[in-house]
């Protein structure tokens, strides 16, 4: 049986064969800018109701000769998908920069180095109720925004994560930690892998960090890309977010499980 192929799939096909790496990323970002700004345009170059010929019309007189051959050919392949909706097409579009950054740390190496940073950018956000206010604030030009979390962790991350964190600001309908979420979950779908975040009172050592990878992958039957938090209050065992599922063997929650059924 042939399964079917989402646009966005479709748009990863082309993007895979493209242009790598954050020059290209940033003229894709540049795109999502423009369409998310101008509705109209946004709505008419999605609309799946038109035919492909005259969204590339379109295409061709806002873009043509404003970006790269590879972009272009990106936005070309975005005419002959059918979308759900005109911000479909951007999330589909910004997908393919966070992907082209990533591959470009892939060729180079750096792959896991980028997604540990991303994740620990995330944390500390996380962490810190007025920096996630401040990240968010509408009141705040993006600029400065960008340039607040710059000063916070630009001298200690690599080019490539500072620049997908610098654009999860942007973003305007989902928190700063929510879109770094999203990013991790394209690197572990790039990888192949299922991604798990345990959290325990103390750092595993590397014989429990084997263990526990070993132990999700055969509950999975997929790779495992373990992200470690360690938090004090976590009483023992450790607490497992597992996508969508969490696993919780802690004594805390036990307790809790125990003092509930003795009402």
């Amino acid at each position: 049986m042939t399964m079917a192929v989402s646009a966005s799939q479709q748009l990863d096909e082309v993007g895979d064969r493209r242009g790598t790496g954050t020059e290209f990323a940033n003229e894709i970002f540049a795109v999502v800018d423009v369409l998310n700004r101008e509705s109209g345009l946004r709505r008419a170059v999605s609309d799946a109701g038109s035919e492909a010929k005259a969204r590339q019309g379109l295409i061709d007189a806002v873009f043509a000769s404003k970006v790269s051959p590879d972009c272009k050919e990106l936005l070309d392949a975005t005419t002959t998908c059918k979308w759900r909706s005109p911000a479909a097409l951007t999330r589909a579009l910004e997908r393919q920069a966070i992907r082209a950054v990533l591959r470009e740390a892939r060729q180079a190496d750096r792959f896991e180095a980028v997604t540990d940073e991303l994740f620990h950018v995330s944390r500390l956000v996380r962490g810190q109720a007025a920096l996630q206010v401040a990240l968010g604030d509408p009141n705040r030009s993006v600029a400065d925004r960008q340039e607040l979390l710059v000063k916070l962790v630009g001298g200690h991350v690599s080019e490539d994560t500072l620049v997908l964190a610098r654009r999860a600001v942007v973003a305007s309908n989902s928190t700063f930690e929510q879109v770094i979420d999203e990013y991790l979950h394209i690197a572990a779908e790039m990888a192949d892998r299922k991604r798990a975040i345990v959290t325990t009172a103390k750092a595993l050592t590397d014989a429990q960090r084997a263990e526990m990878v070993k132990q999700l992958e055969r509950i999975t039957g997929s790779p495992i890309e373990l992200f470690e938090v360690v938090d004090p209050a976590v009483l023992g065992g450790a607490l497992i977010n597992l996508g969508d599922e969490v696993i919780d063997s802690t004594v805390a929650h036990r307790l809790d499980q125990a003092r509930r059924e003795l009402g």
